[in-house]
């Protein structure tokens, strides 16, 4: 799934020539972040009503400035076929094999890679349980203060990490 890059004086940035960001991409920043700041403080991404009424625009207008970030930025994936939130990485819309628990907030990665992410994003101190996927024995990867803590063992990426973007969803 490889994403393209908007460049200045495209159509899509109405022909601007400056490099500046032009008003929709005012707007893309604000529901960017708006998508970030909700997940860290209500564990689950926002639905397109809720992202429709941040931004103050219609949900087909929102969802049009969804498909551009997704892409324009790897990190806003959407479900396939559907304007529905997969991932604003490295938080997964969905439950996976690698949670992240910090206090009282639980969130979810894709991948181990993404779940100490989460805590990097966070800011907190937290743990990512998951299991060794060759032994199936439990791994709890814990980090205080920034670091991580304890534990022995080897993370695998089977894909190169230049290639990950080319399919989020199998990497």
């Amino acid at each position: 799934m490889r994403r393209g890059r908007r460049v200045a004086g495209s159509l899509r940035d109405g022909g601007r020539t400056d490099g500046g960001p032009s008003g929709d991409e005012e707007a893309e920043k604000d529901l960017r972040l708006f998508i970030y700041e909700f997940v860290l403080a209500n564990d689950r991404v926002p639905d397109l009503v809720e992202m429709s009424e941040r931004v103050g625009r219609p949900p087909l207008e929102t969802e049009a400035m969804l498909r551009d970030l997704a892409t324009v930025h790897d990190a806003i994936v959407l479900s396939p076929g559907s304007p529905n939130l997969w991932l604003a990485d490295p938080f997964a819309a969905l439950p996976t094999a690698f949670p992240v628990i910090a206090g009282e907030h639980r969130w979810y990665g894709m991948c181990v890679w993404d779940a100490l992410g989460i805590l990097a994003v966070a800011g907190r101190d937290g743990l990512a349980p998951t299991m060794c996927p060759v032994s199936g024995a439990p791994l709890e990867l814990r980090v205080e203060r920034g670091e991580l803590i304890g534990g022995l063992g080897v993370v695998h990426f089977a894909v190169p990490a230049s290639r990950w973007w080319e399919d989020i969803g199998f990497t």
